[in-house]
């Protein structure tokens, strides 16, 4: 689940980047569902669950991935 979480924020960011800079209420969403995000990641762990193995993290990206980019085919 955490993993998950830090994936979302990875992806969050992504967005924030791209966004103009005037856009202040856009930004101010991404930013708080990046706290949201980085919240549950924190409760996660807090109860009870483990870091994943590097391999794991670098599939599950990897599976983000081609959902993500399907989805423009779709």
């Amino acid at each position: 689940m955490a993993e998950t979480e830090h994936q979302v924020i990875r992806h969050l960011d992504s967005h924030l980047d791209k966004l103009p800079a005037k856009d202040l209420a856009s930004r101010a969403i991404l930013q708080q569902m990046k706290r949201d995000e980085a919240h549950h990641a924190t409760v996660a762990l807090e109860g009870g669950g483990a870091e994943l193995p590097w391999p794991v993290k670098k599939l599950m990206a990897a599976m983000s991935k081609v959902m993500t980019q399907s989805a423009y085919y779709i």
